[in-house]
């Protein structure tokens, strides 16, 4: 019975420390996570979890790994302000569709399939690419597009 508090005790003050953490660092929803702060949650989740079930770890060496693991988290949003660093690790929007011609270079880089992108425009309510006058592959990796009759409607 002691070892099932234990546990309970351990996995509770990580998860008020993680919450805690989080609402610091200001996220909001999971849409603002970078690749860096997936990887942190990842790594994170694996520490933590391995505490849970060892006796030798103590409630203070949780906390001690939350801290530490929130302030490699506040250093990176810091870091992430900086526009050289964020383009690095966030990449930046690309233009994937220009005057109704997808950029096959780019899908290949991108690992992003015909159907995808078709998916993506449906969303938009675009069914043919030749609509588009230009298609913005975002950061999070959806499409923006303008289409040929938006620019029409503007012009009149």
């Amino acid at each position: 019975m002691e070892l099932y508090l234990g546990v309970a005790l351990k996995f509770i003050v990580a998860l008020i420390g993680i919450i805690i953490v989080i609402r610091i660092i200001g996220q909001k929803e999971l849409a603002q996570t970078t690749p860096v702060d997936l990887v942190f949650m990842l790594i994170l989740a694996d520490i933590v979890g391995g505490m849970i079930h060892e006796k030798d770890f103590k409630i203070t060496h949780i906390i001690f790994i939350i801290i530490i693991w929130g302030l490699c988290m506040w250093g990176s949003e810091k870091l992430t302000r900086k526009n050289a660093f964020e383009r690095w690790i966030d990449g930046k929007p690309e233009i994937i569709i220009k005057n109704g011609t997808v950029n096959t270079r780019l899908m290949e880089k991108e690992n992003l399939s015909k159907q995808e992108l078709e998916t993506q425009l449906r969303k938009q309510g675009v069914f043919n690419v030749k609509e588009v006058r230009l298609g913005i592959l975002e950061i999070d990796g959806t499409i923006s597009a303008k289409l040929y009759k938006d620019t029409d409607n503007q012009e009149k």
